[in-house]
């Protein structure tokens, strides 16, 4: 979704070149003279835990293969059971590793929050045991095993339920094996359901009123009085508005395109998503069984434009935000312009932003620019290059939507250019995919596991270990790709390992780019097609684009794949600058390994952010909607926010 600032309901909206200026960042308008990394180690990124993985040779200890592992876990849920049970703090502490883990979302906190380190949980378990207890311990599926995900790392890994006064939780636990048995490495609680407000049964849907069902649902969705409101009706928006139902909470979405899906329908009309649907699916609506493998952009934003059919969910599309205030008492009021035609004042209880995390398209500003009598787009609002066959085109930009137009362009036969000003980070398919979500994908007779079970496993780990699992990937992924990237390199394109050595992984986490997980563009650089330049243009006569080093070119087209501003540019365009003011950073990692602000209290009381990939925008979903609901029912405790160091 995008978001446009207006001055009055029904008056012409204001443009958004005025907030997209403010949106170019220094490096686009002053690039570096030379290529290096795109972003630092620490940019957005304050972790501050690292520690090396607990391999054999660190411990001294090598897990026997013939380690019987229900009954190794057996014993470890007993002891953890009984010192939770009790509220035993140091008893709990003990059972983890000096450098281990504990990781909660709702359960104990009634927030995100990691604990590193057994000074940090013993300080955690100490002040929240007295106020939670953990009960009804009970091993879920899988079974537990020893994974070995390399020759010198095993852990013992299994997951149980579990019970407090006001959820039903999970826990995803990994043991390693130590001299003086087993310890805990890592443990994830997680609160799953509202004990006292479970999902409400489905509708009768027996017809018996007066009027069709699609009569009487338009005048529901016109009717909307909601508790949420939610802005975006992208997939995050779509997916909390399913879960807000679930839950008995009545909620709506104001979305400005003309229909649902069209924030993947009017995107470039080449591109598929560029990882398998396997982990894409929304709660409650999975893909069909023989859906294709990548799904091409068109066909998901038709799967959300049924998915809100199918679902019932209320949303107003042409239709956006014109004011919004909060008293002194934090109440909200909002006003609506719905569909260009009238003002509707609303008063829901929560709001939430789910307008991505792409705040507003950043272009650098480049003398000569105004001259330039080619075309000039930003690759946000280039669909095709059908229209510049047998002319010369420029993408700059190496992230997956630069690579994406460019394989657009070669494609068609057209002169095309990729002018890279820093390396990115490339991966094959080939090769990454069975490494990062094969656990989701169907076996022989095309069936897919239960995403609840997959979804444990693939949010538990912390960021720390998760970071040196990370790496080590990388390395894999990229000596399996050597031969690919030297080709890569052999004409003139730069890559990486991304930032911390760690692949995509925190790339994903911070910069939300700067990769491409190759989707057939490299073969076309390899062989001759797409054209790499090195550098960035310096400045425009009428005719031409002047690289730096006075490297004269002529092209009809430029396309800037320069990526977004921050999400809090779509904040301030759509609640103003009050608002946006207050709200803490977005995206990134804090110092103790969670997301800043997303999914979290965002500085301003009852003002949530809804973002993320789209295994997020399932797993997620979920916590932020029983989170909501506790709160606007009064049973929500208070989160727990003491600061451990």
């Amino acid at each position: 979704m995008g978001v446009e600032i207006h001055e009055s309901v029904l008056a012409s909206t204001v443009n958004m070149a005025d907030i997209k200026a403010q949106a170019v960042v220094s490096e686009l308008s002053e690039p570096e003279t030379t290529l290096k990394p795109p972003v630092a180690d620490n940019f957005m990124y304050d972790f501050k835990y690292n520690h090396t993985l607990p391999t054999s040779d660190a411990l001294g200890i090598e897990v026997p293969t013939d380690c019987n592992a229900q009954k190794e876990a057996e014993s470890i849920l007993e002891r953890l059971s009984k010192t939770m049970g009790a509220g035993d703090a140091q008893a709990f502490t003990d059972m983890f590793l000096e450098y281990g883990v504990w990781r909660d979302k709702l359960s104990f906190t009634w927030d995100y929050r990691t604990f590193n380190f057994q000074t940090a949980i013993l300080k955690a378990a100490t002040d929240l045991f007295p106020k939670t207890k953990a009960t009804n311990f009970k091993f879920l599926m899988p079974a537990p095993t020893v994974a070995r995900p390399y020759p010198d790392f095993a852990q013992l890994q299994f997951v149980v339920s579990f019970e407090t006064e006001l959820v039903a939780a999970s826990a995803v636990i990994n043991s390693v094996l130590t001299k003086e048995g087993w310890k805990i490495y890592t443990m994830h609680t997680v609160a799953e359901k509202l004990k006292q407000f479970p999902e409400i049964p489905p509708a009768d849907g027996h017809m018996n009123g007066l009027v069709s069902w699609q009569t009487q649902r338009a005048k529901e969705i016109d009717a909307a009085k909601p508790e949420i409101l939610i802005i975006g009706g992208g997939q995050n928006g779509l997916a909390l508005a399913a879960r807000c139902k679930a839950l008995g909470m009545e909620s709506l979405i104001i979305e400005r395109s003309e229909e649902v899906g069209d924030v993947w329908k009017k995107r470039y009309e080449y591109l598929s998503l560029h990882f398998p649907h396997w982990a894409d699916d929304l709660p409650y609506f999975a893909y069909p069984k023989h859906w294709p493998t990548y799904t091409p952009a068109y066909k998901q934003g038709m799967y959300m434009e049924w998915y809100a059919s199918a679902l019932e969910l209320k949303v107003w599309t042409k239709s956006e935000v014109v004011k919004a205030e909060q008293d002194d008492k934090t109440n909200w009021t909002i006003v609506i312009n719905k569909e260009g035609k009238e003002a509707r004042t609303l008063h829901p209880k929560q709001v939430v932003m789910a307008t991505s995390l792409c705040g507003v398209p950043m272009t650098p500003t480049i003398p000569g620019m105004a001259d330039f009598k080619g075309v000039i787009r930003h690759s946000s609002a280039h669909d095709s290059s059908r229209d510049f066959v047998g002319k010369k085109v420029c993408v700059v930009g190496t992230s997956s939507s630069g690579f994406d137009t460019a394989f657009d362009c070669s494609r068609r036969g057209i002169d095309v250019t990729l002018l890279q000003r820093s390396p990115t980070y490339v991966m094959s398919l080939t090769h990454s995919v069975p490494r990062m979500i094969a656990s989701y994908g169907p076996d022989a007779d095309g069936y897919r596991p239960s995403h609840e079970e997959q979804d444990r496993f693939f949010f538990a780990t912390p960021v720390g270990p998760g970071e040196e699992l990370a790496r080590r990937n990388a390395k894999v992924l990229e000596d399996l790709d050597r031969p690919l990237l030297d080709a890569l390199n052999a004409r003139g394109l730069r890559t990486w390992r991304g930032q911390r050595g760690t692949g995509g992984a925190t790339l994903g986490q911070t910069r939300n780019g700067g990769f491409y997980f190759d989707a057939g563009a490299c073969e076309h650089i390899i062989d001759g097609k797409i054209k790499v330049e090195s550098g960035y243009i310096e400045n425009f006569t009428e005719d031409k684009a002047i690289l730096n080093g006075g490297r004269e070119r002529e092209f009809d087209l430029i396309v800037f794949a320069t990526g977004f501003s921050n999400t809090v540019d779509s904040v301030r365009a759509t609640l103003g600058d009050k608002i946006a003011d207050q709200c803490g950073p977005i995206w990134g990692i804090d110092e103790e390994g969670e997301f800043k602000t997303v999914y979290r209290e965002t500085g301003v009381p009852n003002l949530w952010i809804m973002a993320g990939y789209l295994p997020y925008t399932r797993f997620h979903s979920k916590l932020l909607a029983m989170r909501m609901k506790a709160l606007n029912e009064g049973i929500a405790l208070a989160p727990y926010k003491v600061q451990i160091f």
